[in-house]
């Protein structure tokens, strides 16, 4: 989006200042809720990292052991953990990763208050994997019918052109009031310039 295309769309200097200022504000958001992602990224390789090394640790610790019953039980018990631990970390990620595909998702159907319609979505059915998020985009088509309210829907522009057959298509009365509306005084003078009108 450009200062042209804006202009070329009719808006003034002054509301085009205020759509690119609005337009800033959610692209600051965008980056920084694409450096939290990274940030996520980044914390989910070093614990892979170190679940991974634990993991080794414990293995090549069982089989030094050897025979010690008491040391084999709190390394399993340690084992059973770090599986704990990373199936937590993962269910952790997955949800922080839906809750950001979610909430861009939000932003981009120009949703007035994003929290309101994460409320009607049903999170049960929407996932997101390599491919992309599953499950959204229909739930969010569905609220912009029922409730489109929640949305910012930009009526589609009306066609100012108004095509009218050739003659008097108002029939010499003003165009701009029905018989029915028009006073006394108003009828008698379009009588006057008119009368087979009122005949």
């Amino acid at each position: 989006m450009n200062r042209d295309t804006l202009q070329k769309f009719g808006l003034s200097d002054e509301q085009v200042n205020q759509v690119m200022a609005e337009h800033g504000k959610d692209l600051e958001k965008s980056k920084a809720i694409e450096s939290e992602l990274e940030q996520v990224k980044q914390q989910n390789s070093e614990l892979t990292s170190q679940i991974t090394d634990r993991d080794k640790q414990l293995k090549d610790l069982s089989g030094k052991v050897g025979d010690n019953e008491e040391l084999q039980s709190q390394i399993k018990a340690l084992q059973e953990q770090n599986k704990q631990s990373k199936t937590d970390y993962e269910a952790n990620i997955a949800t922080l990763k839906r809750d950001g595909a979610i909430e861009l998702a939000l932003r981009e159907a120009q949703a007035k208050n994003p929290k309101a319609v994460k409320a009607l979505l049903n999170g049960d059915i929407i996932s997101v994997d390599d491919y992309g998020v599953h499950g959204l985009k229909e739930q969010l088509e569905q609220l912009k019918e029922s409730d489109s309210y929640l949305f910012n829907i930009e009526p589609e522009p009306k066609p100012g052109l108004k095509i009218t057959p050739s003659g008097n298509p108002g029939g010499g009365v003003n165009a701009e009031k029905n018989i029915a509306d028009m006073s006394l005084e108003e009828m008698t003078a379009e009588y006057q310039k008119n009368p087979a009108l009122f005949g």
